[in-house]
């Protein structure tokens, strides 16, 4: 349940955050009201769920969760913008916007699963 949590809250933040970091270093264009933000939070909120529900999934393989969720959403996300932009450099840069708050989210999450492991009795 946690890693739910961490997501819905963290995830649109964190992509918010980056969205606007990509976008001013590809454009130069500066934030222009206080509406932005808070639409874009909104939008990444559905995202962040399904990338809770594919880091859930990836925390039951062998392999690191964080490495297949950051590497996963990056795919998907470049995916989803070449289809809608077109192939270029910048989608290539726009895969960020997703990949960073998902690798923070799943590495936070993992933490957290890991702190509850330990403090639960054997």
């Amino acid at each position: 349940m946690k890693r739910f949590l961490i997501f819905l809250v963290l995830f649109p933040a964190i992509a918010t955050a980056a969205f606007y970091v990509v976008t001013y270093i590809l454009t130069g264009a500066a934030q222009d009201s206080g509406t932005g933000p808070v639409l874009i939070y909104l939008v990444f909120i559905v995202p962040g769920l399904l990338v809770a529900l594919l880091d859930w999934l990836a925390a039951r393989s062998s392999i690191s969760a964080v490495i297949i969720t950051t590497l996963l959403t990056y795919g998907a996300s470049v995916l989803v913008m070449a289809l809608l932009l077109g192939w270029s450099k910048q989608v290539l840069a726009l895969g960020l916007i997703c990949a960073i708050p998902a690798g923070l989210c799943s590495w936070l999450s993992s933490r957290s699963d890991a702190a509850a492991q330990a403090s639960s009795p054997a």
